[in-house]
């Protein structure tokens, strides 16, 4: 089974729109793919969801942090890779990926997706989920 880390803007996206990011994230909570995640991404996806633009309550931010939980592996980023310069905050993904040694990320950010593969992560392919 593949071990696929969803980055922060997939999960925003599945979050406030029915969209194939919604798909997905469906999936990787159904077990038909092995999420992985780290503190780092939980926190970013926390610090975003609570923008006001997204509207998005409390109470809904916690359910979802709380089933990413459950329904992935969440993994001590020790990995300190600075593969994205244009911005830096990206190389959470990176690390994450690494240290849980995932195979594929999936996200929609184009410093990710202008990697194509982090010579680095063994088996590693960014795609664009949209």
């Amino acid at each position: 089974m593949f071990r696929v880390v969803l980055d922060t803007n997939v999960i925003v996206s599945s979050v406030i729109s029915d969209s194939k990011a919604r798909d997905l994230l469906r999936k990787g909570i159904t077990n038909q793919f092995f999420m992985v995640t780290s503190d780092l991404i939980l926190k970013e996806i926390v610090i975003m969801l609570r923008r006001p633009k997204f509207k998005t309550t409390e109470d809904e931010i916690h359910r979802i942090i709380i089933a990413l939980i459950r329904s992935s592996e969440v993994v001590n980023v020790k990995s300190k890779f600075e593969a994205v310069k244009e911005d830096p905050k990206d190389n959470i993904i990176i690390n994450t990926a690494y240290d849980g040694n995932a195979d594929i990320i999936v996200t929609g950010d184009h410093h990710l997706l202008r990697l194509q593969k982090y010579a680095s992560i063994k088996n590693n392919h960014h795609r664009k989920y949209a």
